[in-house]
């Protein structure tokens, strides 16, 4: 009997197929979460093909179809909703970054996502009051803006934006009055990241201007033309679910040769710079490409200072290269504001204490010689008493 998701993903792959198939050689495949880009592919149905699109009002929508999003027949994912999805499913999308996808990010949801995006989160603050070109004068300015403003004036009241800081590497297109970034981009792996620091429109753009600069930008960043992809459909019995194979052309560095027994596996992590062990061998830190692996599953494990260790499997094809991502998680630490200190009471104790005797003088102690002068005061005062009845006995 069918399975009803196994009947729905066949049928996903038969349209798919069909699609591609009719798809000109330079369209790309798209699968959209919200539209806070303003990225409108309506306006660009004789190169742009959406496979999957979801509205960004519930981040479990996403998290129910991130295997179509990261399927590999999309060229670009677009995330530009809410951001109540799962840390997993951005971990997969990232994956799929790497892989080679092109990754378009508006604000909130570039919150669930770190070392992908060609820019740090510096916290959250209101919007600035225009955006701007950062350097109208480039040449790459000039085609990603041509017929569009300078500045983007605020409409209404500002909304919440990621206060971003731009990283090593990333370009920045525009910015807010403040000089933060608004509009950027940078690699990730084998593929992009375009991420808005805000929700452009409507709050400081109109939807064809914002679809302008992102429909630009994907082109800039798509190959001139994409890979076609052949499509065999063999024959099937009515007993079982028909099998599609769909061959896909890869990549020069990707193509299985003949009698290989190894492969690659190129590592990324979030945060990046965590040591690599591969079946328990050190093989540098992320990211980074492992050449030479047999065949076969092996254990990745990451390491990093101050992160909890991330433990997976990877698969090795002879003669290809395989992606692999993994996120850290920090360690709990205790914060200082709920450790409670507490004072130790002091114990005072009554302890009866002995005069020290004072030093001896010449071999004598004080007490004795005390004792002496006390003698010899009384042998005088004697002495004294005894005289004096004498001399009255005389005068008598």
């Amino acid at each position: 009997m069918i399975q009803p998701n196994g009947y729905n993903n066949y049928l996903f792959t038969i349209l798919l197929a069909a699609l591609i198939i009719v798809l000109p050689a330079s369209a790309f495949t798209v699968a959209m979460y919200g539209t806070n880009s303003g990225f409108n592919p309506e306006l660009h149905t004789d190169t742009v093909a959406v496979i999957d699109s979801i509205p960004g009002s519930s981040g479990s929508d996403l998290d129910s179809n991130v295997d179509l999003f990261t399927d590999p027949s999309i060229d670009v994912i677009i995330l530009a909703g809410d951001d109540s999805f799962s840390s997993s499913t951005a971990a997969k999308i990232e994956t799929a970054v790497a892989a080679g996808k092109i990754l378009v990010i508006a604000y909130p949801c570039n919150q669930k996502f770190d070392a992908s995006l060609p820019a740090s989160n510096g916290g959250i603050t209101p919007g600035g009051q225009y955006l701007e070109q950062v350097d109208p004068t480039k040449v790459l300015s000039k085609e990603i803006f041509a017929g569009l403003p300078l500045r983007y004036p605020l409409k209404g009241t500002p909304q919440d934006r990621e206060q971003a800081v731009a990283k090593k590497g990333s370009v920045t297109l525009l910015n807010y009055d403040t000089g933060t970034p608004a509009l950027l981009y940078g690699k990730y792996g084998k593929g992009s990241v375009i991420e808005w620091s805000t929700a452009p429109v409507p709050a400081y753009m109109a939807e064809n201007e914002a679809d302008a600069i992102n429909y630009r930008l994907l082109t800039k960043l798509l190959p001139a033309v994409l890979p076609t992809q052949a499509i065999i459909v063999p024959e099937t019995t009515p007993t079982e679910i028909p099998q599609v194979n769909i061959t896909v052309s890869i990549t020069p560095t990707e193509t299985a040769t003949t009698g290989q027994t190894s492969g690659n596996v190129t590592v990324h992590s979030s945060p990046p710079g965590a040591s690599i062990l591969i079946d328990g061998i050190y093989a540098g830190t992320t990211p980074s490409t492992i050449p030479g692996l047999n065949q076969g599953n092996h254990i990745l494990r990451l390491t990093l200072s101050g992160y909890y260790d991330y433990e997976g499997t990877i698969y090795i094809v002879p003669g290809q290269t395989t992606n692999a991502f993994g996120t850290l998680p920090p360690l709990n630490q205790i914060s200082s504001q709920n450790t409670v200190t507490t004072a130790a009471t002091p114990i005072i104790v009554a302890i009866p204490v002995t005069a020290e005797p004072t030093q001896k003088q010449e071999g004598l102690d004080n007490s004795i010689l005390v004792a002496i002068i006390g003698v010899i005061t009384a042998v005088i005062g004697a002495g004294a008493t005894l005289l004096s009845h004498m001399s009255k006995t005389k005068k008598e």
